[in-house]
Protein backbone atom coordinates (compact mmCIF):
# COMPACT_ATOMS: atom_id res chain seq x y z
CA UNK A 1 0.00 0.00 0.00
CA UNK A 2 1.15 3.37 -0.94
CA UNK A 3 1.51 6.60 1.50
CA UNK A 4 -1.24 8.70 -0.36
CA UNK A 5 -4.14 6.12 -0.04
CA UNK A 6 -2.68 5.34 4.25
CA UNK A 7 -3.45 8.98 5.09
CA UNK A 8 -6.63 9.00 3.27
CA UNK A 9 -8.05 6.09 5.05
CA UNK A 10 -6.64 8.07 8.64
CA UNK A 11 -8.96 10.87 7.80
CA UNK A 12 -11.51 8.57 7.09
CA UNK A 13 -10.59 6.89 10.05
CA UNK A 14 -10.68 9.97 12.27
CA UNK A 15 -14.31 10.84 12.14
CA UNK A 16 -15.55 7.19 12.56
CA UNK A 17 -13.42 5.70 15.43
CA UNK A 18 -12.51 6.34 18.65
CA UNK A 19 -8.95 8.02 19.78
CA UNK A 20 -7.97 4.79 21.38
CA UNK A 21 -8.85 2.60 18.24
CA UNK A 22 -7.50 4.87 16.00
CA UNK A 23 -4.33 4.18 17.83
CA UNK A 24 -4.45 0.66 17.64
CA UNK A 25 -5.27 0.72 13.73
CA UNK A 26 -2.48 3.54 13.32
CA UNK A 27 -0.23 1.11 14.84
CA UNK A 28 -1.64 -1.78 12.77
CA UNK A 29 -0.95 0.56 9.84
CA UNK A 30 2.75 1.36 10.67
CA UNK A 31 3.20 -2.43 10.90
CA UNK A 32 1.42 -2.71 7.53
CA UNK A 33 3.72 -0.10 6.29
CA UNK A 34 7.03 -1.47 7.92
CA UNK A 35 5.59 -5.19 6.13
CA UNK A 36 5.36 -3.33 3.09
CA UNK A 37 8.63 -1.78 3.03
CA UNK A 38 10.12 -4.95 3.68
CA UNK A 39 8.51 -6.85 1.02
CA UNK A 40 9.56 -4.03 -1.43
CA UNK A 41 12.91 -4.50 -0.14
CA UNK A 42 12.60 -8.58 -0.26
CA UNK A 43 11.49 -8.21 -3.40
CA UNK A 44 14.48 -5.43 -5.05
CA UNK A 45 16.85 -8.15 -3.26
CA UNK A 46 15.11 -11.56 -4.96
CA UNK A 47 15.12 -9.43 -8.11
CA UNK A 48 18.82 -8.45 -7.82
CA UNK A 49 19.18 -12.19 -6.64
CA UNK A 50 17.45 -13.69 -9.45
CA UNK A 51 19.12 -11.56 -11.73
CA UNK A 52 22.79 -12.32 -10.64
CA UNK A 53 21.94 -15.77 -10.68
CA UNK A 54 20.53 -15.22 -14.55
CA UNK A 55 23.78 -13.10 -15.14
CA UNK A 56 25.66 -16.34 -13.62
CA UNK A 57 23.91 -18.59 -16.00
CA UNK A 58 24.71 -16.61 -18.89
CA UNK A 59 28.18 -16.61 -18.41
CA UNK A 60 28.00 -20.84 -17.58
CA UNK A 61 26.15 -20.94 -20.74
CA UNK A 62 28.76 -18.89 -22.67
CA UNK A 63 31.29 -21.49 -21.07
CA UNK A 64 29.72 -24.22 -21.41
CA UNK A 65 29.34 -23.20 -25.68
CA UNK A 66 33.02 -22.21 -25.23
CA UNK A 67 33.87 -25.39 -24.14
CA UNK A 68 31.46 -27.23 -26.57
CA UNK A 69 33.57 -24.99 -29.81
CA UNK A 70 36.96 -25.84 -28.14
CA UNK A 71 35.68 -29.60 -27.66
CA UNK A 72 34.81 -29.86 -31.36
CA UNK A 73 37.75 -27.97 -32.58
CA UNK A 74 40.14 -30.98 -30.19
CA UNK A 75 37.59 -33.65 -31.98
CA UNK A 76 38.75 -32.67 -35.47
CA UNK A 77 41.95 -31.70 -34.71
CA UNK A 78 42.34 -35.14 -33.31
CA UNK A 79 40.79 -36.88 -36.04
CA UNK A 80 43.30 -34.82 -38.50
CA UNK A 81 46.12 -35.99 -35.90
CA UNK A 82 44.85 -39.53 -35.77
CA UNK A 83 44.42 -39.57 -40.46
CA UNK A 84 48.15 -37.95 -40.36
CA UNK A 85 49.36 -41.07 -38.00
CA UNK A 86 47.65 -43.27 -40.15
CA UNK A 87 49.31 -41.71 -43.46
CA UNK A 88 52.64 -41.82 -41.98
CA UNK A 89 52.01 -45.43 -40.76
CA UNK A 90 51.11 -46.08 -44.31
CA UNK A 91 54.40 -45.15 -45.56
CA UNK A 92 56.08 -46.60 -42.99
CA UNK A 93 54.57 -49.98 -43.95
CA UNK A 94 55.64 -48.93 -47.72
CA UNK A 95 58.99 -47.98 -46.90
CA UNK A 96 59.43 -51.37 -44.74
CA UNK A 97 58.01 -53.11 -47.64
CA UNK A 98 60.33 -51.43 -50.29
CA UNK A 99 63.39 -52.19 -47.69
CA UNK A 100 62.49 -56.33 -47.09
CA UNK A 101 62.44 -55.86 -51.45
CA UNK A 102 65.57 -54.40 -51.16
CA UNK A 103 66.95 -57.28 -49.12
CA UNK A 104 65.36 -59.98 -50.86
CA UNK A 105 67.00 -58.16 -54.14
CA UNK A 106 70.31 -58.10 -52.75
CA UNK A 107 69.91 -61.27 -51.38
CA UNK A 108 69.59 -62.53 -54.72
CA UNK A 109 72.28 -60.57 -55.95
CA UNK A 110 74.72 -61.86 -53.12
CA UNK A 111 73.99 -65.27 -54.12
CA UNK A 112 74.34 -65.21 -57.63
CA UNK A 113 77.81 -63.09 -57.19
CA UNK A 114 79.10 -65.68 -54.42
CA UNK A 115 77.99 -68.02 -57.25
CA UNK A 116 79.97 -66.25 -60.11
CA UNK A 117 82.53 -66.03 -58.22
CA UNK A 118 82.87 -69.28 -57.06
CA UNK A 119 82.89 -70.04 -60.97
CA UNK A 120 85.46 -67.59 -61.60
CA UNK A 121 87.87 -69.10 -59.08
CA UNK A 122 87.42 -72.61 -60.33
CA UNK A 123 87.58 -71.49 -63.38
CA UNK A 124 91.33 -69.49 -62.60
CA UNK A 125 92.16 -72.80 -60.85
CA UNK A 126 91.71 -74.54 -63.76
CA UNK A 127 93.80 -72.53 -65.98
CA UNK A 128 97.36 -73.07 -65.45
CA UNK A 129 99.80 -70.02 -65.01
CA UNK A 130 100.12 -67.69 -68.22
CA UNK A 131 103.54 -68.24 -69.82
CA UNK A 132 105.40 -64.83 -69.67
CA UNK A 133 107.01 -65.05 -73.10
CA UNK A 134 104.67 -64.06 -75.53
CA UNK A 135 105.72 -66.67 -78.22
CA UNK A 136 104.65 -69.44 -75.52
CA UNK A 137 101.37 -67.76 -74.95
CA UNK A 138 100.48 -67.56 -78.46
CA UNK A 139 101.76 -71.16 -79.84
CA UNK A 140 99.78 -72.99 -76.61
CA UNK A 141 96.57 -70.71 -77.92
CA UNK A 142 96.93 -71.77 -80.89
CA UNK A 143 97.55 -75.61 -79.94
CA UNK A 144 94.44 -75.36 -77.77
CA UNK A 145 92.52 -73.62 -80.48
CA UNK A 146 93.00 -76.25 -83.09
CA UNK A 147 92.52 -79.26 -80.35
CA UNK A 148 89.01 -77.42 -80.31
CA UNK A 149 89.29 -76.47 -76.30
CA UNK A 150 88.04 -73.01 -77.09
CA UNK A 151 87.51 -72.20 -73.60
CA UNK A 152 91.31 -72.51 -72.82
CA UNK A 153 92.15 -71.01 -76.13
CA UNK A 154 90.31 -68.09 -75.50
CA UNK A 155 91.55 -67.23 -72.08
CA UNK A 156 95.42 -67.23 -73.54
CA UNK A 157 93.96 -65.81 -76.37
CA UNK A 158 92.63 -62.98 -74.56
CA UNK A 159 95.51 -62.26 -72.13
CA UNK A 160 97.63 -62.08 -76.04
CA UNK A 161 95.63 -59.31 -77.38
CA UNK A 162 95.56 -57.36 -74.01
CA UNK A 163 99.17 -57.86 -73.13
CA UNK A 164 100.62 -57.79 -76.80
CA UNK A 165 98.18 -55.53 -79.00
CA UNK A 166 100.92 -54.57 -81.08
CA UNK A 167 102.16 -57.72 -81.99
CA UNK A 168 101.80 -58.59 -85.38
CA UNK A 169 100.06 -61.59 -84.78
CA UNK A 170 97.05 -60.01 -81.92
CA UNK A 171 94.67 -59.36 -84.59
CA UNK A 172 95.08 -62.79 -86.05
CA UNK A 173 94.43 -63.76 -81.64
CA UNK A 174 91.44 -61.61 -81.79
CA UNK A 175 90.16 -63.42 -85.27
CA UNK A 176 90.21 -66.84 -83.28
CA UNK A 177 88.61 -65.69 -80.57
CA UNK A 178 85.98 -65.02 -83.05
CA UNK A 179 85.82 -67.77 -84.77
CA UNK A 180 86.14 -70.05 -81.58
CA UNK A 181 82.57 -68.49 -80.32
CA UNK A 182 81.36 -68.87 -84.17
CA UNK A 183 82.02 -72.72 -83.76
CA UNK A 184 79.99 -72.84 -80.66
CA UNK A 185 77.30 -71.21 -82.04
CA UNK A 186 77.92 -68.03 -80.02
CA UNK A 187 77.09 -65.55 -83.48
CA UNK A 188 76.86 -62.56 -80.62
CA UNK A 189 79.66 -63.12 -79.00
CA UNK A 190 81.39 -63.73 -82.55
CA UNK A 191 80.17 -60.37 -83.65
CA UNK A 192 81.60 -58.72 -80.68
CA UNK A 193 85.25 -60.05 -81.12
CA UNK A 194 84.83 -59.59 -85.58
CA UNK A 195 84.10 -56.02 -84.49
CA UNK A 196 87.04 -55.70 -82.20
CA UNK A 197 89.28 -56.59 -85.40
CA UNK A 198 87.77 -53.07 -87.66
CA UNK A 199 88.02 -51.23 -84.76
CA UNK A 200 91.56 -52.10 -83.53
CA UNK A 201 93.23 -53.50 -86.19
CA UNK A 202 91.56 -51.86 -89.19
CA UNK A 203 94.84 -52.32 -91.51
CA UNK A 204 95.39 -55.89 -90.75
CA UNK A 205 94.30 -58.98 -93.63
CA UNK A 206 92.29 -60.16 -90.71
CA UNK A 207 89.56 -57.37 -91.26
CA UNK A 208 88.46 -59.43 -94.73
CA UNK A 209 87.56 -62.54 -92.97
CA UNK A 210 85.79 -60.31 -89.76
CA UNK A 211 83.18 -58.79 -92.67
CA UNK A 212 82.41 -61.58 -93.87
CA UNK A 213 82.03 -63.31 -90.81
CA UNK A 214 80.15 -60.53 -88.88
CA UNK A 215 77.73 -60.88 -92.39
CA UNK A 216 77.80 -64.83 -91.48
CA UNK A 217 76.70 -64.50 -87.80
CA UNK A 218 74.05 -61.85 -88.51
CA UNK A 219 72.48 -64.07 -90.99
CA UNK A 220 72.54 -66.73 -88.39
CA UNK A 221 70.84 -64.31 -85.85
CA UNK A 222 68.02 -63.68 -88.59
CA UNK A 223 68.67 -60.41 -88.60
CA UNK A 224 68.74 -59.66 -92.46
CA UNK A 225 69.21 -56.29 -93.20
CA UNK A 226 72.19 -55.80 -91.17
CA UNK A 227 74.04 -59.20 -92.56
CA UNK A 228 73.22 -57.88 -95.68
CA UNK A 229 75.00 -54.48 -95.20
CA UNK A 230 78.11 -56.78 -94.38
CA UNK A 231 77.93 -58.58 -97.66
CA UNK A 232 77.43 -55.87 -99.86
CA UNK A 233 80.73 -54.23 -98.57
CA UNK A 234 82.18 -57.68 -98.51
CA UNK A 235 82.01 -57.70 -101.80
CA UNK A 236 82.39 -54.17 -102.59
CA UNK A 237 85.72 -54.16 -100.82
CA UNK A 238 87.26 -57.53 -101.97
CA UNK A 239 85.84 -58.06 -105.44
CA UNK A 240 88.63 -60.87 -105.79
CA UNK A 241 88.09 -62.73 -102.20
CA UNK A 242 87.82 -66.14 -102.28
CA UNK A 243 84.60 -65.82 -100.44
CA UNK A 244 83.24 -63.46 -103.18
CA UNK A 245 80.84 -65.59 -104.16
CA UNK A 246 79.48 -67.28 -101.38
CA UNK A 247 78.76 -63.87 -99.82
CA UNK A 248 77.16 -63.40 -103.57
CA UNK A 249 74.87 -65.95 -102.70
CA UNK A 250 74.17 -64.91 -98.92
CA UNK A 251 72.91 -62.17 -100.83
CA UNK A 252 70.72 -63.51 -102.90
CA UNK A 253 69.30 -66.02 -100.37
CA UNK A 254 68.58 -62.72 -97.93
CA UNK A 255 66.68 -61.07 -100.78
CA UNK A 256 64.71 -64.11 -101.09
CA UNK A 257 64.03 -64.11 -97.28
CA UNK A 258 63.41 -60.72 -97.13
CA UNK A 259 59.48 -60.88 -96.85
CA UNK A 260 59.53 -64.08 -94.71
CA UNK A 261 59.12 -62.72 -91.30
CA UNK A 262 59.99 -66.06 -89.73
CA UNK A 263 63.48 -65.67 -91.71
CA UNK A 264 64.24 -62.21 -90.95
CA UNK A 265 63.37 -60.66 -88.44
CA UNK A 266 64.77 -57.12 -89.85
CA UNK A 267 64.86 -56.86 -93.47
Amino acid sequence: MTKPVVLLSLGLLASCVTTEEGRRMQDQIVELQQRSLKNELGGVELKNEIQKQADDLRKLLDEAKRLTVSLADASQKAERVQLDIMQVQGRFEDIQKQIEGLQRSFSDYRSQSDSKLGQISSTLAKNPPLPESPDTLYSEAHTHYVAGRYAEARYMLDAFVVRHPNDVRAARAQSMIGDSHYAEGKYRYAIYAYTKILDNFPRSDEVEIAIFKNGQSFLQLKFCKEARAYFEQFVSRYPRSRFRSEATERLKEITQKAKDKSACTTS
